[in-house]
């Protein structure tokens, strides 16, 4: 960079030196000038590209790590930080500085600083040799742009920070029209033209604003070219006047207009550079935000699984926001070894409970022990090795049939026997004997389509394949019939033997092969027992399953609702 200073000033002064010699006829030596011009330019470009090259190079490096360094966070958060809307906006602009290259932005232009900066200033020293009032009327010419772009460096940042939820908005209803699910009910119910519009009003708006910002930006800029350009003609005729009382030779003067040109281009780039770091440093800083986000707090104590009971005390848990918690003072007990069925209404709180348990978020107030383990204390990383969840909203897998099985529990992956013979339990032998188990599943790489119901089977029997202590269903039946639910559920209590196992149900039926059944209702546990227990009692269980008795027996009839 130094050098770069040095080559500019000597590019002025060779320029100068050339001109004068022939001016004076001297084309020789006006030659070898010109010569050397051509040859410290040269220099300089190449000096210029290594530079941008290993910059370039080093901040690749940099932006990978950081790239991975976000999905590490990311996996480390507590997942309820993820219910909250300003948090998932807060990883959205962590991801867009990586992605708009707000990272590479800050680093070019603090490189662009360092390297312009003697450049402007080794140019600025040529032109004040000249004349101070050259040099005072090239630096007055180009101050607007530092002004300018830090005032609409800030007003873009938060234009993008106030447009976040917008964005999310828009990639959400742009996504609605690629997902085959999506575009089949939005063909059903004929409301393709309602989203389309609804995204075209998103983006629009979006749109509008942005447009807005971008007249202002183009206004200010335009201006400060033109105070830029009034500049440089007050410099000609400056530099003309100090020819005419013969303070400048005609050399000189050629040279004093090339270096008042040059540090305009200069120090323009270099002021606006200057002006983009606030702008830049403020995106910057949106992923440091969201990486000091406070992670989730995980113990270090190895799970036994030989528990003798888990204990759930006094439970309470709010989702953020939300004006009634979710878990009111929830208490019960599982033995080792219990099937336990968990009912309920829709909101009662039932799929809450079971994160808890799982581990996935951690109560406000309450405990769940594990024996004598309280599951705060836990490594969670060693509990999930022992535990296997089937959840409503589960993956489909577009792999081969034995990765769809077999991933809950990889190092098992070439275990044919044991994966066949979990397809055969849940109904879907037919998988391993057709096409193989190297046979692709899902349309998106041209595999096999499955129906709901057995996408829905293929998930139970990943939970069923992996080995563990405690298994947990979360309504994984809900796209099956009553009968295929039976029957699948019967097949689970076979498999499940020597488990602990909780399910989850909407469907009261299948409750009376439950060791005990554990009823909720507006976040608490009203009811706990067997089925003849809570049968006797006739409180909420005894009103929800005669409810279902009378429900299936209209639809035996004829009738459905």
């Amino acid at each position: 960079m130094m050098g770069q200073s040095i080559l500019t000033a000597a590019n002025t002064w060779l320029s100068a030196l050339f001109l004068n010699r022939i001016y004076g006829a001297d084309f020789g030596t006006g030659m070898l000038c010109l010569c050397a011009v051509w040859a410290v330019f040269a220099v300089s470009e190449l000096a210029d590209s290594m530079f941008y090259s290993s910059m370039i190079r080093m901040d690749s490096k940099v932006e990978m790590q950081m790239r991975m360094e976000l999905v590490e966070k990311g996996a480390h958060l507590s997942l309820i930080r993820y219910e909250d809307a300003q948090i998932r906006n807060r990883l959205k602009r962590a991801q867009d500085c990586m992605e708009q290259g707000w990272l590479s932005d800050l680093s070019l232009s603090v490189f662009n600083i360092l390297s312009e900066i003697l450049k402007v200033a080794g140019t600025l020293f040529v032109l004040a040799g000249f004349s101070p009032v050259l040099a005072g009327v090239s630096l007055l010419s180009v101050l607007p742009y530092l002004i300018v772009r830090m005032v609409r460096g800030k007003e873009f940042y938060e234009l993008k920070k106030y447009q976040t939820g917008s964005e999310r908005r828009r990639k959400y209803l742009y996504r609605l029209f690629g997902d085959k699910r999506a575009v089949k009910e939005l063909r059903i119910f004929r409301i393709e033209e309602y989203m389309e519009q609804k995204l075209y009003e998103t983006r629009d708006r979006m749109n509008d604003q942005l447009w807005k910002w971008k007249r202002r930006d183009f206004r200010s800029l335009f201006a400060c070219e033109l105070f830029c350009k009034s500049g440089y003609v007050c410099s000609i005729a400056i530099a003309v006047f100090l020819l005419l009382e013969q303070k400048l030779d005609f050399g000189m003067l050629a040279a004093s207009l090339t270096a008042f040109s040059t540090f305009q281009t200069a120090a323009k780039y270099f002021l606006i550079n200057l002006g983009r770091i606030p702008e830049c440093r403020a995106f910057v800083k949106d992923y440091y935000d969201f990486m000091d986000l406070e992670e989730e707090t995980r113990g270090r104590e190895a799970w036994n699984s030989d528990f003798g009971e888990i204990q759930v005390r006094e439970l309470c848990f709010s989702y953020p926001g939300a004006k009634k918690p979710a878990l009111d003072h929830v208490s019960f007990r599982i033995k080792r070894g219990e099937t336990v069925a968990v009912v309920g209404e829709n909101g009662s709180g039932k799929s809450t409970l079971v994160k808890l348990l799982a581990g996935l978020y951690q109560a406000e107030s309450g405990s769940i022990f594990f024996g004598t383990q309280d599951i705060r204390e836990l490594d969670l990383d060693d509990f999930y090795r022992h535990i296997s969840i089937v959840s409503q909203d589960f993956i489909k897998y577009e792999l081969s049939v034995r990765e769809n099985i077999a991933v809950s529990d990889w190092r098992e992956m070439g275990n044919t026997d044991k994966i066949r013979r979990t397809l055969e339990a849940v109904g879907l032998g037919e998988l391993a004997s057709e096409g193989g188990l190297e046979e692709m599943l899902g349309t998106e790489f041209g595999g096999r389509e499955l129906s709901v119901g057995q996408w829905q089977r293929a998930a139970i029997a990943r939970g069923l394949f992996k080995h563990s202590s405690l298994i947990i269903l979360d309504e994984p039946t809900a796209a099956l019939d009553p009968v295929m639910e039976t029957e699948v559920f019967h097949m689970f209590l076979e498999m499940a033997r020597e488990k602990t196992a909780v399910i989850i149900s909407h469907r009261i039926g299948i409750c009376r092969e439950a060791d005990k059944i554990i009823v909720m209702k507006d976040g608490r546990a009203v009811e706990v027992g067997d089925h003849e227990e809570l049968m006797e009692k006739r409180g909420e269980y005894y009103r929800m399953y005669m409810l279902q008795a009378v429900s299936i027996s209209f639809t035996k009839s004829g009738y459905t609702f």
